[in-house]
């Protein structure tokens, strides 16, 4: 089976408002560390890349231009294509800024108010994409982007989606890479793990997990390692492996248009994860730890075993060359094969400033880096740790260049997840429905919380509240896009021909009729 050489699904349901205030942050898709202060022309241009300028006219005097997003791992791409394109136009002075999302929430809407935000950037966390465009922040890219039609046709016919990527008819952004990898999956250290005589490779079951942390923990290290900020990750994840059929990230069950934190699988998992904290096998303080801290000193030794993503492969290989690990599938209660259901709508958006003086720069280089060779060189220059939407750039890449644990994480990725349904495939008003709905307070996150600090001792009890919360806001928000004409049918979150264990496809979405 070849790791980059299948057509990736589609992912992605009715997430924003309520669902993703059930988490209070959004997935790990994107970590969003800073990825080290700004860079210009020349910092990290290792690479020829060849930007298509036919019938462009470019700026022929002294220009500016600045791309500002949250950095980490798409760092290792964005930084050298852009500064690649400053070498090679030098009347243009490139800066690619990946400084956190801190930054990017106070910059740009500062920037915006000054006239003076970067030309391309991501938005801030507290902005959705139909604000951005009403109040005129933005513009779409359909005249911007050389040869748009056949940039566009490279991509997956369900790659740009309504109310995420495309509004009125307008492409306004586009998905860096695809969201088909498992955020969660086992890694242990294998010092350690030798030191306690535990094999990673054997553990199959929860309960091989929760032997194999108690011997970890016997060894003199905490034997599992995990953070209050995403014991609602975990928490899904295990419930996945239960058989749950909540789609990742918002939890939905798309079969059914029902929310079901309450059910026992998710119930399940959570006792499991109590099970971890009873026996002592947990990091002390866990619930206050913040999980990018705690990834980064893993390393170091402050636990055996973390459930984690694909995101510190490079960190970890650049910054502790000698730490040794396994990694491993999440176990299943009984050791049985499982799927995790995701909604694949990429990742690592970026927009362009409606008030740019050079969007012809912007252009060029978005050509670039959403073309099949584009796409192929992000692959390469993340080692594989991260993924094309465009199956032509995974099947293109020089696996040599690829980093043996991201190709196995993206190895098990294909495995294991599956596509999921999504409403905004179904509705071209999924936008205007998201618009209406209303944050659940408190979410997953806070609830979960709850839950293992003992503030809310009735598990059960606290989820099957938090589930009738989400599914009030899910039909308020539809019966107010409704009533403001917005083709907004509860049905829409129905897909009774949803199998979770098959990829769902266009001719599923067909069937439908």
């Amino acid at each position: 089976m070849q790791i980059f050489s299948s057509t990736f699904g589609r992912r992605s349901l009715l997430l924003g408002g309520a669902a993703m205030a059930t988490a209070a942050a959004g997935c790990s898709i994107d970590t969003g560390t800073p990825s080290a202060k700004p860079t210009a022309a020349g910092s990290e241009a290792a690479a020829e890349f060849v930007f298509d300028t036919t019938g462009v006219k470019l700026p022929t005097d002294k220009v500016a231009f600045r791309w500002l997003d949250s950095g980490d791992l798409k760092a290792k791409y964005l930084d050298p294509v852009i500064a690649s394109f400053g070498e090679q136009h030098s009347n243009v002075t490139v800066t690619y800024d990946g400084a956190g999302w801190d930054q990017v929430n106070q910059v740009v809407p500062l920037g915006i108010r000054n006239g003076s935000a970067p030309d391309v950037f991501a938005l801030p966390q507290n902005v959705p994409p139909q604000t951005a465009i009403a109040e005129g922040w933005v513009q779409p890219l359909d005249s911007v982007i050389p040869n748009f039609d056949k940039w566009r046709a490279a991509f997956p016919d369900t790659a740009l989606i309504p109310g995420i990527h495309v509004f009125d008819g307008k492409v306004y952004s586009w998905p860096l890479n695809s969201t088909r990898r498992l955020e969660k999956m086992l890694f242990t250290s294998t010092d350690l793990a030798d030191k306690a005589g535990v094999d990673p490779d054997a553990i199959k079951t929860w309960d091989d997990f929760r032997d194999a942390a108690k011997k970890l923990t016997g060894a003199g290290k905490p034997g599992y390692l995990v953070t209050g900020d995403h014991l609602w990750v975990v928490a899904m994840y295990l419930a996945n492996t239960a058989g749950w059929r909540g789609v990742m990230t918002d939890g939905l069950d798309m079969r059914t248009g029902k929310y079901s934190f309450a059910s026992d699988e998710f119930i399940s998992a959570v006792e499991f994860l109590k099970s971890l904290v009873a026996d002592g096998s947990v990091v002390p303080g866990y619930l206050t730890l913040k999980d990018a801290d705690a990834r980064a000193q893993f390393p170091a030794g402050i636990a055996g075993s973390m459930f984690n993503g694909p995101w510190d492969l490079r960190a970890w290989k650049e910054k502790s060359p000698d730490f040794n690990f396994t990694l491993n599938p999440l176990p299943s209660p009984d050791g049985k094969p499982y799927h995790i259901p995701f909604a694949e709508r990429g990742a690592n958006q970026t927009w362009l400033y409606a008030k740019t003086p050079i969007p012809e720069v912007a252009g060029v280089i978005l050509n670039y880096l959403g073309s099949v060779e584009g796409q192929t060189k992000m692959v390469e220059l993340t080692q594989g740790t991260l993924v094309s939407m465009i199956p032509e750039a995974n099947e293109s890449v020089d696996h040599a260049l690829l980093d043996p644990n991201a190709k196995k994480a993206a190895e098990l990725a294909r495995e294991l997840m599956r596509a999921a349904p999504q409403l905004e495939l179904r509705t071209a008003d999924a936008g205007k429905i998201k618009m209406e709905l209303k944050p659940v307070e408190p979410g997953l996150q806070n609830v979960m919380q709850g839950i293992m600090s003992g503030q809310l001792p009735d598990a059960k009890k606290a989820l099957a509240e938090l589930d009738g919360k989400l599914q009030a806001a899910l039909e308020g928000a539809f019966t107010a896009a409704k009533a403001a004409g917005a083709d907004a049918d509860f049905q829409q979150t129905v897909f009774p021909n949803w199998d979770p264990s098959k990829e769902y496809t266009q001719a599923d979405y067909d069937a439908l009729g």
